[in-house]
Order: C-alpha cells, then sequence, then structure tokens
C-alpha cells in the first residue's frame, strides 16, 4: 500500500502518538483493514525510536520478528528460552515495543504482551478491541490508551483525486464522479487506492453507473487475485449501492 495514502490525513494522531512516546504510555491503535494503521505505525517509528513486529499470530513468529531486528539467532533455543531472553534484554533497552496485524492471541501471546506492558511501552494495532477479535490479549486492554482511526474525509478524499487528476495519473473526468468514488472507498485509503490504479490502468466510461460498477469489480478481481497469491485472508466489504437514475440498477455481488 502507498504510505503516503495512507497516512494522508493521519497528523493529528502522529501528534497524538508523540506525545504518548514521550510520556511512555501503552498505545492501542484500532481500525478496519485498510484504514492505515501500518503506515502510521512506519511513521511514529521514523520520529520515535521503537522495535515493530509485523507478524504476530504466534509467540515464536514475534519472537522471530524481533530477533530479526535485533541481529540475533537463536540457535538452539526453544521458544520459552527465546521469550525469556528478549524479555529480559527488552526491560533493560527501554524502548516500547509495536505490534501490529493482533488477533486471536492465544495464551502464549498474551502472556509475553503482559509481561513487557509490566517493563516497557507496548503499541498494540489490530482491527477490533472485542474479546472474541483480539484473544486473550484482551484482559490487559485497560493498560492501553486507545486511539481509533477514522476513514477520510470527503474533502480528503476529494483532495487525492483532485491530485490524481491534476498529475495526470487518471482521467481527467473524475473530478465529476468524486462523490461517487468517495462512496465507493467508504473513506478507506486502501480502497481508494486501488480504485486510483484501476483507473490509472485504462479509461472507464465513469459517466455511467455500468462504468462506476466496472471499476470496482476490476478492483475487486484484483484484489482477490493478490489474495490467492500472498495466502492472505480476504476483506469482506460489501459492494457500494450505487444508484442509476431510474433508481434500478441493482449493487454488483461477488
Amino acid at each position: 500500500m502507498n504510505n503516503t495514502l495512507a497516512f494522508f490525513g493521519r497528523e493529528k494522531e502522529l501528534q497524538q502518538l508523540n506525545q504518548l512516546y514521550a510520556e511512555r504510555k501503552n498505545v492501542l491503535i484500532i481500525g478496519p483493514p485498510g484504514i492505515g494503521k501500518t503506515a502510521l505505525l512506519r511513521q511514529a517509528r521514523q520520529r520515535c525510536p521503537m522495535l515493530l513486529c509485523e507478524e504476530t499470530s504466534s509467540l515464536g513468529r514475534i519472537c522471530e520478528g524481533i530477533e530479526r531486528q535485533l541481529g540475533w539467532t537463536h540457535y538452539k533455543l526453544n521458544v520459552i528460552e527465546r521469550k525469556n531472553r528478549l524479555l529480559a534484554y527488552l526491560g533493560g533497552r527501554g524502548e516500547p515495543v509495536a505490534l501490529d496485524h493482533v488477533a486471536f492471541t492465544p495464551p502464549r501471546v498474551s502472556s509475553f504482551i503482559a509481561h513487557l506492558t509490566r517493563q516497557i511501552p507496548v503499541w498494540i494495532a489490530c482491527r477490533s478491541c472485542r474479546a472474541h477479535d483480539i484473544g486473550r490479549v484482551w484482559e490487559h486492554l485497560y493498560k492501553f490508551t486507545q486511539i481509533d482511526l477514522q476513514p477520510l474525509t470527503s474533502d480528503e478524499t476529494h483532495a487525492l483525486i483532485e491530485q490524481a487528476c491534476a498529475l495526470g495519473n487518471i482521467q481527467t473526468n473524475a473530478r465529476e464522479h468524486i462523490k461517487q468514488l468517495s462512496h465507493m472507498s467508504k473513506g478507506n485509503p486502501r480502497i481508494l487506492e486501488e480504485l486510483l490504479i484501476e483507473l490509472a490502468a485504462r479509461e472507464y466510461k465513469i459517466d455511467s453507473t455500468f462504468g462506476l460498477h466496472l471499476i470496482d469489480l476490476d478492483r475487486r478481481i484484483h484484489e482477490l487475485e493478490t489474495t490467492i497469491e500472498t495466502g492472505a485472508n480476504p476483506r469482506v466489504i460489501p459492494a457500494p449501492k450505487l444508484q442509476s437514475q431510474s433508481n434500478k440498477t441493482n449493487p454488483i455481488e461477488l
């Protein structure tokens, strides 16, 4: 994902993170897929030194991600020995640790995070703070300051599409359909980026509802292809309802 697009309009959140970093607070960043959680963490990391682990599905993968950044090898150590070695080192290091894509945390991951919070600030990025979504770490979230990432506003979406038109990246008549494109993206930076990529790849007849549906269909097809190639879990986002002049056009269902 284009980090510039994902980070657009997040200066307020970045300033808040800078303050929480200075206060050594635990931070919980919440938002749906594509809203810019990872981009915000990466941007914050440029200003505030921290370790960032983007693979957090198991204790072993967390250890591997942090060890890789530290230049460590685990030799023949088991996961528990590696965890204990990291806890001892990170406590002395003192820098915050950020854990991205946190979900369905098993007991060992939850225990590791709980131990970390007793020594250093921990930042978590996740899609939801509900117990059945985030897993066992839910019981420790009272220690965290929560930041909810909001969708792009209509003005922010308008500015991004205007910029793409001005640079010649997409067809100029997209300006006339900013409202529809904004509705299709639902303010989600990733979806908006995917729509702009489709508009950059070919020219659509977006003066009709069919043309707008076709853009979104192509976007969804390419998203599915990427999901299959990477083995990632597909995002479930309802197709937008776009009304035609006759108000009889049904939304595309995939």
